[in-house]
């Protein structure tokens, strides 16, 4: 588990939960059960807040009671063998504004059309692409290598998941979304983490939802009263309030 799920008292027996701990521990937990890309809950995050809850809730004896023995036996050794590998050096952090390549598909008529293009993003968000296709050119103040580190950079890109065409549009709207988003997670004791928060805004944007009559909330982003309409929806989504 991640370092933020390390405070949960997860031990063979169960425990409950009472007075101010109790509370407070029922504050973290995700407010409203959504499926999300078939997924229970919103992102990774709130999936491990809500299984560490429960583990500490029925304790590991009864918890391993689910599932094959054997997998629980290799996925116990896995953890080990894992724990016993040294520490990999810490990634570069990823600046706030940056330049990368990525696929992105074009639909026409008949066909759909994709291409890798130098994407602009802020915070983690795509906000822009260059006009033409990315070039494998290079000039030779690059150095001898920089043929090899072009190619490297389109295999990344095709690595990644592609890009909708549609992900540029309604750019401003998505900005103040996030922006919102950023300001209950801090209002509810969060990390406002704008890079995260980005990527789970998007998913959310993308996926359909009953309340919106099986629509995803991105087709609501280009009507007038859209922006409001998706503030409550969010508001409803982390306050745990009735749809």
């Amino acid at each position: 588990m991640n370092d933020q799920n390390q405070d949960w008292d997860i031990g063979r027996q169960g425990r409950r939960w009472t007075g101010p701990e109790g509370l407070a521990k029922l504050e973290r937990l995700p407010g409203r059960l959504e499926l999300v890309h078939g997924k229970l809950c919103f992102d990774e995050v709130e999936r491990r807040t809500l299984l560490a809850g429960l583990m500490e809730n029925m304790g590991l004896d009864e918890v391993v009671q689910f599932g094959k023995l054997e997998d629980w036996q290799q996925a116990i050794a896995a953890r080990v063998e894992g724990a016993a590998k040294p520490p990999t050096a810490a990634t570069t952090e990823v600046p706030a504004s940056h330049w990368n390549c990525r696929v992105i598909e074009f639909p026409f008529d008949e066909e759909t059309w994709c291409a890798i293009h130098e994407v602009y993003y802020e915070h983690g968000t795509p906000v822009a692409y260059s006009s033409s296709p990315a070039a494998p050119g290079w000039t030779t103040d690059d150095g001898p290598d920089a043929g090899l580190d072009r190619l490297e950079k389109f295999k990344e890109a095709l690595r990644k998941p592609i890009l909708m065409v549609s992900a540029f549009e309604h750019v401003g709207a998505k900005a103040a979304l996030l922006d919102k988003l950023g300001q209950m997670i801090e209002d509810s004791g969060g990390v406002n983490d704008r890079a995260a928060l980005s990527a789970r805004l998007e998913a959310w944007l993308a996926e359909p939802m009953q309340e919106l009559n099986g629509a995803a909330p991105a087709q609501l982003l280009g009507s007038e009263e859209g922006p409001d309409q998706l503030e409550t929806l969010l508001e409803r989504m982390l306050g745990g309030l009735p749809g």
